[in-house]
């Protein structure tokens, strides 16, 4: 029975050594553990909170040259960084399917540590595995850092574009006028002026005025608006370069220029809006860093790739609301600077994001007039058409844009630029067409006056340059309604017609009440930080809109007044007389074209010329008086039965020249001054 045992013994022994030598004799190879299909199930780059087990346990696999799994091999864990942090256990070995695995308790410290797996056997195989730990609020904290970094990231933009519109002054009005003459110029100016208001909308609003003031026809109008949306994409190129790094430097430069005197301190504020841009970047990319070690996120952004349409429509519903193409284009930026996102994944919401910034402007004109609602529903087009153009073929523009830059974030920048491009190329050439088809497509207005101010937007006053913009745009409408007031009040006279006597002093109502909504909005524009540009500007808007109403209270309290007379007791000019009166109104109305000119452009030259036809008024008054009572002294009926009309009619005409001509005061800054 012993010799029995003896022998099972030797040949159990002989056995162990045979596997021995076998496992000695053959390379070993200890691999990160994936499952059967290929994922990796290794626990590698995974995050967890302070004292805590960690969510996923770390597991090696041992395979043979022949990538056989291997039993029984002992593997040693340990963390190298973290002398609290427990692995448990901390040598395991090898099951039949080669596994080996271990839990990691962390310890009281948080940041980013290193795990070692050792194959214990020559020679020796090691493997590195790193984890991060965190607070244990870090979610709680990682969306406060995300909120906060928008909200600095959007802050930048606003104070960027009111540092350059306060510095550049009427200088941009300037140049959006001045280059609307020619399509090709006026895409020029459009990609300017957006880029240093770094908002298309403000500059939209500057080409809604002289559309409104008939300076500029409605297909410069296009042109203009195909620039302003490339413009907004420059702020997105610069985004994709890694300025953030030094974003704090550019803040410090920022706030020690806008600390000096202007106008150094407003290129101060527009250097610290940019610099917090980029700051805001930052803070977003960091926010995001825990979420890329969880790969959570890249999964999340690979399930949607496979649904671009459902991205597309959520990147365009955000950007309707946070009404910037340039926050969402951002945000993505700061997710590719972590490596979270592709291009493929990015396409769909720059897509979105350039269509949704043009539905926001299309339902903000829903309350403007026809020519902004041409202007919005035209951009809108071009954005929809050059979507259905890359949207069905994703994967295509992709792999194009995957070749403009080694750099994701810079592909993001690039597709972005590129799909505007595009926009241009396609639609500037036929801007003359796609015009006629937006007259047919939007209706006329009806002719009858809308009560109330229609442009005095209250959200805006906090930025004056737009908001003086609005104002603007409200005298010119006073001014039109004033104008046709004027114009037309010589029918009375001419047919005796009592209802558009009515109707004119009706609308001297209206004069009036807008005249009180306009003081209120400018006062409140006053209230802010203006620079003296604004400030003398507003000054100069006050007085035009307080001659206006004078020239309105003229024409219904004088004017209509004796109008009603020659009605009601059957009154006729003397011929002579008459046509006198019909040439001194058909001159002075040429200088209120003149005025209408002068305030949409502030055209110095026109106010000069303005201020001339003073003179000319007062010289042409005494003319016409003195004419009258050389008709009176050769005792015409008809003059002797009206003269006390006649006479007053001319001195209120004279009074409607002087109003005019102190428009001319008020844009060359001689508010208050006399001839």
């Amino acid at each position: 029975m012993l010799k029995k045992l003896i022998l099972v013994l030797l040949i159990f022994f002989s056995l162990q050594i045979q596997v021995v030598s076998a496992e000695k004799s053959q390379k070993l190879f200890l691999i990160k553990a994936v499952d059967p299909l290929g994922n990796d199930i290794s626990g590698d780059r995974q995050i967890g909170v302070v004292n805590s087990i960690l969510g996923k346990p770390f597991v090696v696999t041992v395979r043979d040259e022949e990538n056989n799994p291997i039993k029984s091999i002992a593997i040693i864990f340990k963390v190298l960084n973290d002398e609290e942090a427990l692995c448990n256990p901390s040598v395991d070995y090898t099951d039949i399917n080669g596994y080996a695995k271990t839990e990691v308790t962390s310890g009281k410290r948080t940041g980013e540590f290193i795990l070692e797996a050792e194959l214990l056997r020559e020679p020796c195989e090691r493997l590195i595995f790193t984890y991060n730990v965190f607070n244990r609020r870090w979610l709680y904290l990682l969306f406060i850092q995300l909120i906060g970094g928008f909200a600095i990231f959007f802050f930048g933009f606003r104070i960027a574009g009111k540092g350059l519109t306060k510095s550049a002054g009427g200088s941009l009005r300037e140049l959006l006028y001045r280059f609307t003459k020619n399509r090709f110029f006026g895409l020029v100016s459009g990609i300017i002026i957006a880029f240093l208001l770094q908002s298309s909308t403000a500059a939209t609003v500057m080409l809604v005025g002289f559309l409104t003031a008939g300076l500029i026809s409605f297909i410069n109008a296009l042109s203009i608006a195909i620039g302003t949306a490339i413009g907004t994409t420059l702020t997105v190129q610069l985004i994709a370069f890694k300025i953030h790094n030094y974003s704090l430097l550019v803040i410090a430069i920022g706030f020690l220029l806008n600390s000096l005197k202007r106008p150094v301190r407003y290129y101060g504020q527009f250097i610290l809006g940019f610099g917090l841009i980029f700051f805001g970047i930052k803070i977003m990319g960091e926010a995001f860093l825990p979420l890329s070690m969880t790969g959570s996120l890249e999964t999340f952004f690979i399930s949607f790739k496979e649904h671009p349409y459902f991205v597309f429509l959520i990147s365009t519903i955000f950007t309707a609301l946070v009404h910037s193409s340039a926050a969402t284009i951002g945000v993505v930026i700061s997710l590719s600077f972590q490596g979270i996102i592709g291009i493929e994944h990015a396409l769909p919401v720059i897509l979105g994001a350039n269509l949704g910034t043009s539905t926001t402007a299309l339902i903000a004109s829903i309350r403007g007039n026809r020519e902004a609602k041409m202007c919005a529903l035209g951009n809108f087009l071009f954005k929809l058409v050059t979507v259905l153009i890359f949207l069905p073929l994703i994967g295509f523009w992709s792999n194009i844009f995957q070749k403009t830059n080694w750099t994701i974030p810079r592909q993001i920048a690039n597709s972005h630029t590129f799909f505007n491009i595009i926009l241009g190329v396609i639609f500037l050439p036929v801007v003359a067409p796609v015009g006629k088809l937006l007259n047919k497509m939007v209706p006329q207005e009806k002719k009858e006056l809308l009560k109330g101010p229609r442009f005095l937007d209250k959200n805006i006053i906090e930025n004056p340059s737009a908001a003086i913009a609005h104002a603007h745009r409200e005298i010119l409408r006073m001014a039109d309604m004033v104008y046709e007031m004027f114009t037309r009040s010589m029918e009375v006279f001419k047919h005796n017609d009592k209802d558009l006597m009515r109707d004119l002093v009706k609308k001297d109502d209206e004069v009036d009440n807008l005249e009180e909504a306009i003081n209120d909005y400018l006062t409140s524009i006053s209230r802010e930080e203006l620079t003296d540009y604004q400030s003398r500007r507003i000054t100069s808007l006050f007085f035009i809109t307080g001659e206006m109403e004078h020239i309105g209270d003229i024409v219904s309290k004088s004017l209509m007044v004796y109008a009603g007379k020659k009605i009601k007791q059957g009154f006729i000019f003397s011929d002579e007389g008459f046509s006198e009166i019909i040439a001194f109104h058909r001159r002075i109305k040429e200088n209120f074209d003149s005025a209408i000119g002068a305030i949409t452009t502030y055209d110095k030259s026109l106010a000069g010329r303005l201020m001339d036809e003073r003179k000319v008024g007062v010289d042409t008054h005494i003319k016409l008086h003195n004419a009258h009572i050389d008709r009176l002294k050769r005792g015409l009926s008809e003059t002797i039965e009206t003269s006390t009309i006649h006479l007053d009619f001319i001195d209120d005409l004279e009074r409607v020249n002087f109003h005019i001509s102190n428009i001319g005061y008020a844009i060359l800054g001689k508010v208050g001054l006399k001839p």
